[in-house]
């Protein structure tokens, strides 16, 4: 008989452990927006040698949702414009985010820039599109199917705008619907307008698209601290009834 009439509290301190749990992981849980961007191309160009590298700048705007987190860039060339083979699709010569906004493209290398990039395969996630013939091993500016920070020099609008081997420099071709994913070293919030520019080599007709990654605060159902606070109460007196019954 005293080991059934400890059977409750083995029932009661089991769903308070339940009800703990999940609402533990209720009040850490959270989702990712995604926010389409619209860029506006600068006027002029810069870069290296040659120097005709197009500078488009589109706006985040302070949103109801939580901090950037990732960038995302995709090729949307449709396969016209620039050249084929290793430099197929959207060649990126740079990527920046500032607070500040410029109208031309000789003056984005002088604005200042948050440090929030991590060009290495750990920041960025590289999905190589297809090449147009005559086909190469890798795309310009990758190596083993990962971005070559060395060559590509993503921090700075530097690009040789050209085709020649000998010289090609400064960017990196995504490829035919390639993209990459820009996970920043920090989540950055949008208290304040921030703008984000990237670079096309050779202001040739490719054309690039661009996602922010948000992310969404858990939504507050139910109240994981009354929940939590009424499954540590009945665990503790779960735990005294056993000890009490045990005593007698």
């Amino acid at each position: 008989m005293k080991e059934l009439s400890s059977f409750p509290s083995v029932k009661f301190l089991t769903s308070s452990i339940a009800t703990l749990a999940i609402s533990l992981s209720s009040s850490q849980s959270a989702t990712a927006a995604t926010i389409a961007l619209g860029f506006t191309k600068l006027t002029g160009v810069t870069g290296g040698s040659p120097a005709t590298t197009a500078v488009f700048r589109a706006e985040i705007s302070t949103s109801n949702f939580g901090d950037v987190t990732s960038i995302v860039i995709k090729d949307n060339s449709n396969r016209t414009g620039g050249s084929a083979g290793n430099v197929s699709g959207f060649d990126l010569d740079a990527i920046k985010l500032s607070y500040v906004a410029v109208n031309s493209a000789a003056d984005v290398n002088a604005i200042s820039a948050l440090d929030l990039f991590d060009f290495s395969p750990t920041g960025t996630i590289f999905t190589p599109g297809t090449q147009r013939p005559p086909t190469a091993p890798e795309l310009f500016g990758t190596t083993g199917g990962n971005i070559n920070n060395a060559v590509a020099t993503l921090g700075s609008f530097d690009a040789n705008s050209t085709t020649n081997p000998r010289t090609m420099f400064g960017f990196v071709s995504l490829g035919d619907s390639g993209q990459v994913i820009f996970n920043l070293k920090r989540p950055i919030s949008l208290e304040n307008p921030l703008y984000f520019y990237i670079g096309e080599v050779g202001d040739n007709g490719e054309v690039a698209t661009g996602e922010v990654i948000v992310s969404q605060p858990p939504s507050p159902v139910p109240e994981p601290s009354s929940l939590a606070a009424f499954s540590l109460a009945g665990i503790y007196l779960a735990v005294r009834y056993r000890r009490k019954n045990k005593s007698k």
